[in-house]
């Protein structure tokens, strides 16, 4: 097996040259074409990477046709170690052999990952930092001090700003992103009363969505032409449909935490149900046991969730530190297996050995499905940085995002960092 590569090496190996001529036939390819032509470069992200930089339309077609069928892939890496992290596919059509990625050594917290970067807290003796970390390359995209010293739980991005959620506060704070400003500034927000710990924040077809960790559902609106002081609206969705939260068998709220999938024209959510915990595992703390892997649908007409046995050709997507959950369809050339929900390995120290470091399950009743399945793997309160695994993508994947092919030491300012937004 050949050494794992960087993703800035593949840049820089030496191409022939292309005449202006030859580009300009590549960006003015008749729609039908370029389908196609993505259609049988899928999946490999290479080779995708490298038509996206000839081909300008090609984010047109790509974002309908190809990008759901392609999985996430998974960032593993070792503490205390000097090795590089890796990037790892389900599939060798996906990348190849393993790419190493020039991740951040700094101690951190892991918020979240959302649209193809690392959100981290760095704690210093002076001040405190969010950290946007390219997942893919390595580079710090953004590096601001904390709004104030308080404690937060989540963090999240959207197409125009960064989110940064309060633990012990119905409160978050809002920052452009990206931005030209090299000294930007957090504006503060409320919550609704009650939703007080944010398990999920994603965009739904324009629409900024979060869910907390009753499984209640929130819509953010965030104007990015409003003054910097004006009050982003945050609106609570009713919802019926869902188990009680506060009900002896429930599902997980604070270890794992509801999650929100976008799977096409449907919006889903994930639970962990659970039994009713035992007087041992009250009193030690021990997580109750898991029961089933529930997936709701949500019908926007009624606004109820109905939960599906079935989520056809979907397959889903989660893992614990990254606070992360998405889907694809259709993936089989890319080693996936239809209705499944795939969960990742979030223990340092649990040993998989020879096999993937994930469990796979089938949505909807079937509690053998889960009994025998090592939960305290893969559900943990870990969130130190680098995690075990983490699911990810390519932050192409998303609109006015960097190429692949940015080397991590072009990342100097601010301003530089932003120019790569344009690229693609």
């Amino acid at each position: 097996m050949r050494p794992p590569e960087r993703f800035g090496e593949i840049a820089a190996t030496p191409q022939p040259p292309l005449s202006t001529s030859e580009l300009r036939d590549w960006g003015n390819l008749p729609d039908l074409v370029i389908t196609d032509v993505l259609d049988r470069l899928f999946p490999c992200l290479r080779s995708l990477s490298a038509f996206a930089g000839t081909c300008r339309p090609w984010r047109r077609f790509f974002l309908a046709t190809v990008a759901p069928r392609i999985p996430p892939l998974m960032l593993r890496a070792t503490r205390y170690t000097d090795e590089s992290a890796r990037l790892i596919g389900l599939s060798p059509a996906l990348i190849g052999d393993p790419v190493a990625v020039p991740l951040p050594a700094f101690s951190s917290k892991l918020l979240s990952t959302s649209r193809g970067h690392l959100i981290l807290l760095k704690r210093g003796i002076t001040e405190s930092v969010a950290s946007v970390v390219d997942a893919f390359t390595g580079a710090e995209r953004l590096a601001v001090p904390l709004p104030d010293g308080f404690a937060y739980h989540y963090a999240s991005l959207t197409p125009t700003h960064l989110l940064l959620f309060h633990t012990r506060d119905h409160r978050f704070d809002s920052l452009r992103f990206p931005t030209l400003n090299p000294d930007p500034q957090w504006t503060p927000h409320r919550l609704p009363r009650g939703a007080s710990f944010l398990s999920t924040v994603i965009e739904f077809h324009g629409r900024v969505l979060g869910v907390t960790h009753r499984a209640e559902l929130l819509e953010f609106r965030l104007d990015v032409n409003a003054p910097r002081h004006s009050s982003h609206a945050v609106q609570l969705l009713p919802t019926t449909g869902l188990p009680d939260p506060d009900a002896a068998a429930t599902f997980d709220r604070l270890r794992y935490g509801p999650r929100l999938v976008a799977a096409g024209e449907r919006l889903l959510l994930l639970l962990i149900m659970t039994d009713p915990p035992t007087p041992l595992e009250t009193r030690t703390g021990i997580g109750p046991r898991v029961q089933k892997v529930s997936v709701y649908a949500l019908d926007m007409a009624t606004m109820t969730w109905e939960e599906l046995d079935n989520i056809g050709e979907y397959s889903l997507f989660v893992d614990c530190p990254g606070r992360s959950a998405m889907a694809c369809a259709d993936a089989a050339r890319c080693g996936v297996v239809a209705n499944r929900v795939y969960l990742l390995v979030s223990s340092m120290y649990y040993d998989f050995g020879r096999r993937p470091p994930f469990h796979a399950f089938a949505p909807g009743p079937g509690r053998d499905k889960c009994y025998d399945s090592p939960w305290s793997a893969l559900i943990s309160h870990d969130r130190d940085w680098p995690p075990a695994h983490i699911w990810v993508y390519p932050s192409l994947f998303y609109q006015s995002c960097a190429s692949l092919f940015i080397k991590s030491d072009d990342t100097l300012n601010v301003a530089t960092r932003t120019d790569y937004c344009n690229i693609l």
